[in-house]
């Protein structure tokens, strides 16, 4: 297979592939809410749970167990089904994916994401969250809350993943082999970015992340 240089800049990226973030839903009650259900919030796990969020991100803004009490009433009321909410679940499967980012070796992740992944993984595993996650609905409202502060902070990069696999697998299907045994990295991808931008540039069209004919410009994998 060809093989090319990294390159220095990366590509533009594309705009944010997951939902936008949520903090306006834990908006702040005319009471002092502590309650989850059955469960009562405690002060010295939103102090665990605000120091890893500072760790996250040091401008983020303490959160208040009014906050968690009041967005977990609402998110109770409109799930009586059990259900965890969407805004919930779709961070939860975001984290996911950051963990499968972190271990693409073809990918190369950030010395950031792998902190930031660190610090998501530490509270998960622990057993002084601030919400047990075995509530129903609302068991992962911390943990979502925690995800969605990394995904501002990381969703360049994990934009730039989901194009990277995108081509990988494109290669993949025009070889007919499986996408680990492709070989390609992120040096790749950026060269292949680099020769669509290029064809473009010569027609006067607008760049695009991505190759705009694959089979014309991939690499030969053999």
């Amino acid at each position: 297979m060809n093989t090319f240089p990294a390159k220095a800049a990366p590509p533009q990226r594309a705009s944010i592939t997951f939902p936008r973030g949520f903090l306006d839903f834990l908006k702040v009650s005319q009471g002092r809410r502590r309650h989850v259900g059955d469960y009562e919030l405690q002060p010295q796990r939103l102090e665990r749970f605000n120091r890893a969020l500072r760790e996250l991100s040091p401008e983020a803004s303490a959160m208040t167990l009014d906050q968690f009490a009041s967005a977990a009433k609402r998110a109770l009321e409109k799930h009586p089904d059990g259900a965890t909410p969407p805004f919930v679940q779709a961070r939860m499967d975001a984290l996911r994916r950051l963990e499968t980012l972190a271990g693409d070796a073809g990918f190369e992740p950030s010395p950031e994401l792998r902190r930031q992944l660190r610090i998501l993984q530490a509270y998960r595993v622990e057993d002084v969250d601030l919400i047990p996650d075995d509530i129903a609905v609302v068991g992962l409202l911390d943990d979502a809350v925690l995800v969605d502060i990394a995904l501002q902070l990381l969703h360049g990069e994990l934009a730039d993943y989901e194009d990277f696999c995108r081509f990988r697998k494109v290669a993949a299907d025009f070889a007919g082999m499986d996408e680990a045994d492709t070989g390609l990295t992120r040096a790749h991808w950026l060269e292949a970015i680099e020769q669509a931008q290029a064809s473009l540039a010569r027609v006067a069209a607008k760049p695009r992340r991505f190759v705009p004919d694959p089979r014309a410009s991939l690499f030969h994998i053999g």
